[in-house]
C-alpha cells in the first residue's frame, strides 16, 4: 500500500506536488512523484547516481498517460536512501540556483 507523506501546492504556478513512499528501508527508498514529470525524475536520479554510497538511481514512468515518475535509489547501506534524497535535492536547488545566476549575467537579464 502507497504511504502519501507529502503534499505540498505551489500557488504560485498552480502546481501541486505528493510525494508517496512506496518503500522505505534501510537500503532502499522508492517514492513517486505525482503530478512531476520524466525532468524531475531524470534530474534526482542522474544526481543520486554521483553519491559514492549510492549503488542505484533510476525512475521509471510506469505508463504514459499518468506521466508520474516513480524513483528508486538503492545505497551500500552505510546511509539511509531517504538522506541521499535530500542531499540529492538540496545539490540540485544549488545547480539550479548558479545556472540562473549565470543566465542573467549573460543574458542580462534581471528579477
Amino acid at each position: 500500500m502507497e504511504k502519501l507523506i507529502k503534499k505540498a501546492n505551489r500557488r504560485r504556478k498552480g502546481l501541486s506536488l505528493e510525494v508517496v513512499i512506496r518503500k522505505h528501508t534501510d537500503k532502499e527508498l522508492v517514492i513517486k512523484l505525482v503530478g512531476e514529470d520524466h525532468t524531475i525524475g531524470n534530474l534526482i536520479a542522474k544526481i543520486a547516481l554521483s553519491h559514492p554510497n549510492v549503488r542505484l538511481a533510476a525512475y521509471t514512468v510506469e505508463h504514459p498517460l499518468e506521466g508520474s515518475p516513480v524513483i528508486r535509489i538503492v545505497t551500500d547501506g552505510t546511509i539511509d536512501p531517504g538522506q541521499v534524497l535530500r542531499e540529492v535535492v538540496v545539490k540540485s536547488k544549488a545547480i539550479t540556483e548558479k545556472l540562473l545566476r549565470e543566465l542573467e549575467e549573460t543574458l542580462e537579464v534581471e528579477e
